[in-house]
């Protein structure tokens, strides 16, 4: 997730920034940051998401936070995705797929996102949970 500011002024914002509560799911920040120099460009600055559910962290580790991903999490978070291996956080719009899969096996409502390890949904982030998660998001790249 990218967060454009320095590194210091970036892991000072994401230590002060609150845990995000939802009904089956807690969002937390690793205070940690990874900076990725690049030689022509600025660098870009990496944060590990952590979804705590039931005692159990799942790790969403190094990725770009930016305007375009909290966009397509806005515009439809049926196709939103985050994680290029299990657990994933997505939406339900995935079709011939193992996502597509899970959603049917384990009736989760299609207008919801989900953490699942490819095989079981882990977690539900309801219909009604997503503009407080894109809120959360929001303030950490600000």
């Amino acid at each position: 997730m990218e967060v454009s500011m320095n590194l210091e002024q970036a892991t000072f914002h994401v230590e002060k920034t609150k845990s995000l509560k939802l009904k089956e799911v807690n969002f937390k920040i690793e205070p940690n940051m990874k900076e990725q120099k690049r030689l022509f460009r600025t660098s870009l600055y990496k944060l590990t998401i952590i979804a705590e559910v039931n005692n159990q962290m799942y790790e969403f580790a190094d990725y770009n936070l930016n305007h375009k991903l909290i966009s397509q999490l806005e515009k439809d978070p049926s196709r939103f995705l985050v994680g290029a291996e299990p657990p994933f956080l997505c939406g339900t719009n995935w079709p011939a797929s193992g996502i597509s899969e899970v959603v049917e096996a384990n009736n989760v409502p299609l207008d919801s996102l989900i953490i699942t390890d490819g095989n079981n949904v882990i977690a539900t982030v309801y219909n009604a949970e997503i503009p407080i998660l894109t809120s959360w998001f929001k303030n950490l790249i600000n």
